[in-house]
C-alpha cells in the first residue's frame, strides 16, 4: 500500500445512503492530505443539517443528494418530503458511511469494539479523496430511484471522479443487468466506463440459490463476498471442561457455570412461550433450521430472564449487538453439547456451562468460505458473460457508523456483499496510482487473472448453505482477490467502448434504443456530447469479447474463442499455456506460447473447445493460465 502512496490523489464517487461520522471525528480525517485536486469540479455545502464546516474537508470534498425519482416512484409531493427528510446528504441510514470507510477510510488507533481490541483500522486507500451522492432513503416504499441513481453518475463523471461504487440494488428497487431505461445501472456505468472511470457494483445477497448474481454488464467489476481472516468468538465451556468456540458477541464480562438447558422439541420459535417460565438465570440451547429464526429467537426470550442464548444453526449473516449474548454453533457443535446434557441428565447430574469474553481469531485460524448470502451464478442475463467477477471480504465488516444508528465508539460490524465492493474499490485506488494509464477493462483484467482460486490458495474456499461445497466460479468469480498480485500480473486483457458495443448491440434492442441509451450529454462548457453506439449488420459473438473469463452456456460440438492479451511486464516475456481442462472437453490453444519483445506488445491466440460428451450437463470448470 505504501507503494501506492495509500491511494494518494485519487477521488471515488460513493453511490448510497450518504455520509455521516458523527462524533467520531477521526474517521475521515484529512491528517497527511496536501490541497483538494485541482481538476476538481464538484462541491460539498452546508444544506438543512449537513454542516459543511463538520462533514467536508480534504478528505470529504463532494456531498450532492438525490431524491426527484424516489418521489416520483412513491407518489411524493415536496411538501410531504419537506416533512419526512432531511434534505441533504447526511447519512440517516448508516450503510453509505460504513461502505465509505470501508474503501477509503482514515487511519483510527487502538479501537475499541464493546470491549474488544481491534487495533488499527483503515480503509482500502486511506489517503484517497471522498465525493459523496446520495440516493438512499430510509422509507417503507422504494428507497431507491433509477433516476437518483442515473442523475449521481452523470454528476460525478462530471465533477471528475476517478472510480465510482455502488454497493446498493435489492429486492427490485435497481437492476444491473439489463441495458434499457428501466435497469439504469448498466447504462449509467457504461456512460461512466466509456470516460474511464472504473464501476465496481456488489454482486448482491440473494445467495446460495443460484442465478441470482447482479451488476451482470461486462464493464462493471462486480464483487462477491468471502469471510475474513478475522472472526469473533467467543469460548463456551461445558461442565466436563470442553471448551466449544461459537460465533457471537458477549458484550459483557465472562459468565460463571449456570445451568444449561435444552430442549429437543423446541424447533419453532413460536414454541419458546412453553417453555418462558422456567428459563430465569440459566443458558438455553436451541435447534433451528433456519438463521433467520434463530434470530427471531431473541423477541421470544425477552423478559424471561435467561442469561444467554445458544443456537445451533446454519452460519449467521452478520454479529450484532444484542440485549443478552447470543452466540452460534454449527450442527455438529450443537450436538455435542446436546451430548453433553444427555449423560448429565443420565448420571443425574446437572449439566452447566459458562461463556467467557468474545475472542479474536486472526491470520490462518478461519477458513476462507463464501457465506450464504452472497448472489451466485451463473449470469441469468447473459449466461456467456461470467459473474461475479472477483471476491473480497464482506462478512463482520467493521467500519464506521454513525454513532446515533448503532454500533460502538462510532464503529459497527456489518455484513453484505455491499461490504465486499469497497474492499476492491480500495485497491482499484491503489492501482490507479501505480497504473494511472490502465484502462477500468486493464485493471478489471489484473484482478481477475491474478485472484487466488482453488489452485493457488493454500486451502480449499469452501461454501456455506445446505451441503457445504468447495467453491466454484459461479461463486467467487475468479477468486479471492489479491493485491499485491494485481499490480504485476504479467498479461492483461485490454477492452474500450468498440468492445462492448458487440455486447450492447448483441441484447436485442432496436439500433435508435441503442444509439439513444449509449449517447452520453454533457451540459459543461469545456465537455462534448459523446456519440452512441452505432450497431453494425454482423454482431460478433458474445463468446469473443476479450475478457479474462470463458463461459460458454450449452456446448454442443465445439467453439473457437478468440483472445487478446497485452503484455505489461518485462519487456522480454515468454509465456507458456498451462491448461487445467474441464471434463469431458477437449482444448486447443493457438499459439500455445507467446513470446514479446520491444515490438510485439500484444498477441492474440485462438482456444478451440471440444465437446466429448454429447449430452447436456451442468457447468464444468477449469482454466488456461
Amino acid at each position: 500500500m505504501n507503494k501506492t502512496n495509500q491511494g494518494d490523489g485519487i477521488i471515488i464517487g460513493i453511490i448510497d445512503t450518504g455520509i455521516a461520522w458523527g462524533d467520531n471525528s477521526k474517521a475521515f480525517n484529512d491528517k497527511g492530505l496536501g490541497p483538494i485536486p485541482s481538476r476538481w469540479k464538484g462541491n460539498c455545502k452546508f444544506e438543512s443539517n449537513f454542516r459543511a464546516t463538520k462533514y467536508c474537508n480534504r478528505k470529504i470534498i463532494g456531498a450532492r443528494w438525490y431524491i426527484k425519482g424516489m418521489m416520483e416512484v412513491n407518489g411524493l409531493n415536496q411538501t410531504m418530503v419537506d416533512k419526512l427528510y432531511k434534505l441533504s446528504p447526511l447519512d440517516d441510514i448508516g450503510h453509505g458511511t460504513h461502505v465509505a470507510y470501508t474503501a477509503v477510510g482514515s487511519y483510527v488507533n487502538n479501537v475499541k469494539y464493546y470491549g474488544l481490541n481491534m487495533g488499527t483500522v483503515h480503509g482500502g486507500a486511506p489517503l484517497a479523496r471522498l465525493a459523496i451522492y446520495k440516493v438512499g432513503w430510509e422509507t417503507k416504499g422504494t428507497m431507491i430511484s433509477n433516476i437518483d441513481v442515473l442523475a449521481a453518475i452523470d454528476d460525478a463523471i462530471k465533477d471528475g471522479v476517478d472510480i465510482l461504487l455502488a454497493s446498493i440494488g435489492a429486492d427490485g428497487f435497481i437492476r444491473f443487468d439489463d441495458f434499457n431505461e428501466d435497469n439504469i445501472l448498466g447504462l449509467g456505468s457504461f456512460h461512466a466506463v466509456s470516460h474511464g472511470i472504473p464501476f465496481i457494483a456488489s454482486a448482491m445477497n440473494n445467495g446460495p440459490k443460484p442465478y441470482t448474481v447482479e451488476a451482470t454488464s461486462p464493464w462493471l467489476i462486480s464483487v462477491a463476498s468471502s469471510n475474513s481472516d478475522r472472526e469473533i468468538v467467543t469460548p463456551l465451556t461445558l461442565g466436563n471442561n470442553k471448551t466449544i468456540l461459537a460465533v457471537g458477541l458477549n458484550k459483557g464480562k465472562q459468565q460463571s457455570f449456570a445451568p444449561l438447558v435444552t430442549f429437543a422439541n423446541i424447533t419453532r420459535v413460536e414454541d419458546i412461550k412453553f417453555i418462558a417460565s422456567g428459563l430465569k438465570g440459566k443458558v438455553l440451547m436451541l435447534f433451528f433450521k433456519s438463521n433467520i429464526d434463530a434470530s427471531r429467537s431473541l423477541k421470544a426470550l425477552k423478559g424471561t430472564g435467561v442469561l444467554a442464548c445458544i443456537c445451533a444453526t446454519l452460519p449467521v449473516v452478520q454479529i450484532d449487538e444484542t440485549p443478552i449474548p447470543f452466540l452460534t454453533v454449527d450442527f455438529e457443535q450443537g450436538n455435542q453439547i446436546f451430548d453433553y446434557f444427555q449423560q448429565c441428565i443420565s448420571n443425574n447430574q446437572y449439566p452447566i456451562i459458562k461463556y467467557g469474553r468474545a475472542e479474536i481469531l486472526e491470520g490462518k485460524e478461519p477458513y476462507i468460505k463464501v457465506p450464504q448470502f452472497s448472489s451466485r451464478g451463473p449470469n441469468s442475463f447473459a449466461p456467456e458473460i461470467l459473474k461475479p467477477d472477483i471476491t473480497a471480504p464482506g462478512a463482520n465488516i467493521l467500519a464506521a457508523y454513525p454513532p446515533s444508528l448503532g454500533g460502538d465508539n462510532g464503529f459497527k460490524l456489518l455484513s453484505g456483499t455491499s461490504m465486499a465492493a469497497p474492499h476492491i474499490t480500495g485497491i482499484v485506488a491503489l492501482l490507479k496510482v501505480e497504473h494511472p494509464d490502465w484502462s477500468p477493462a486493464a485493471i478489471k483484467s489484473a484482478l481477475m487473472t491474478t485472484a487466488w482460486n482453488e489452485d493457488t490458495y493454500a486451502t480449499e474456499i469452501y461454501t456455506e448453505g445446505t451441503g457445504g461445497k468447495l467453491a466454484d466460479p459461479f461463486d467467487i468469480g475468479s477468486g479471492i482477490c489479491n493485491p499485491n498480485g494485481a499490480v504485476d500480473p504479467g498479461l492483461i486483457y485490454d477492452m474500450d467502448t468498440n468492445d462492448y458495443s458487440n455486447y450492447v448491440c448483441s441484447l436485442g434492442y432496436s439500433n435508435d434504443e441503442v444509439y439513444n441509451a449509449t449517447t452520453y450529454h454533457s451540459d459543461t462548457k469545456k465537455s462534448t456530447s459523446s456519440g452512441g453506439i452505432v450497431c453494425l449488420k454482423e454482431v460478433h459473438s458474445r463468446l469473443d469479447m476479450n475478457l479474462p473469463s470463458i463461459s460458454i452456456p450449452n456446448l454442443k460440438d465445439s467453439v473457437t474463442l478468440k483472445r487478446t492479451v497485452t503484455n505489461v511486464g518485462n519487456v522480454n516475456s515468454v509465456y507458456k499455456l498451462v491448461v487445467k481442462p474441464l471434463r469431458n472437453t477437449a482444448i486447443k490453444v493457438t499459439p500455445d506460447v507467446l513470446k514479446f519483445n520491444a515490438k510485439i506488445k500484444k498477441i492474440s491466440f485462438e482456444g478451440k473447445i471440444t465437446s466429448t460428451y454429447q449430452q447436456s450437463s451442468k457447468f464444468t470448470f477449469g482454466s488456461l493460465a
